[in-house]
């Protein structure tokens, strides 16, 4: 299967021009973007590329313009061969907290091995908005070296957690958007 293009905040507003903070604090808020139609990785929504493309305006009109250069140059970034449209077309992708889940690890050891370049930690297949996100995949085909490199074999691959996340009902730390900000406070007593 192709490598998808995919896009975290910061790539759609890269490839419209746009903040960042737009795409949560506008997009999402006036029912542009949603998060039902992102998948989410370690509490981080990521789009499909075919959907987020789709969103652009026809040229000349005012509003949502797609920036053609800077689209051609994040598919050659990612390796991207193919712009699926809908989250079901994703291969399965892992963050920090579900590669720590994976190995039975914290998020601060997988962060840990990742910086270090040791090779324990595969090489993420993406850099989303400043977070690194793997397909499953390369995750599962590192897993051999991830286990032999563990001091003293503390990391054991959880193929119960493998088959959650392959099968799409993983619900273990990171599979959920938590809300930030005013969203995120409890309504108030007697409201």
């Amino acid at each position: 299967m192709a490598k998808p293009l995919l896009f975290g905040r910061m790539e759609i507003g890269r490839v419209y021009n746009i903040k960042a903070s737009v795409v949560s604090n506008s997009w999402v808020h006036r029912g542009v973007l949603s998060y039902e139609d992102a998948v989410i990785v370690s509490g981080k929504p990521y789009w499909p590329g075919g959907f987020v493309v789709a969103l652009a305006l026809t040229p000349g009109s005012r509003g949502r313009q797609l920036d053609e250069r800077e689209l051609a140059a994040l598919e050659v970034e990612q390796g991207a061969g193919v712009r699926p449209m809908k989250k079901g077309e994703l291969p399965a992708l892992v963050g920090a907290q579900e590669y720590a889940e994976l190995f039975g690890m914290t998020q601060f050891a997988v962060s840990q091995a990742s910086r270090t370049g040791s090779g324990q930690v595969a090489e993420a297949d993406y850099e989303l908005s400043g977070s690194k996100v793997w397909l499953l995949d390369t995750v599962l085909a590192h897993a051999p070296t991830t286990m032999e490199m563990s001091r003293k074999k503390i990391w054991v691959l959880r193929d119960e957690v493998a088959a959650a996340l392959r099968e799409g009902h993983y619900e273990g730390p990171g599979s959920f958007f938590s809300q930030r900000g005013n969203k995120a406070k409890p309504a108030p007593e007697g409201a």
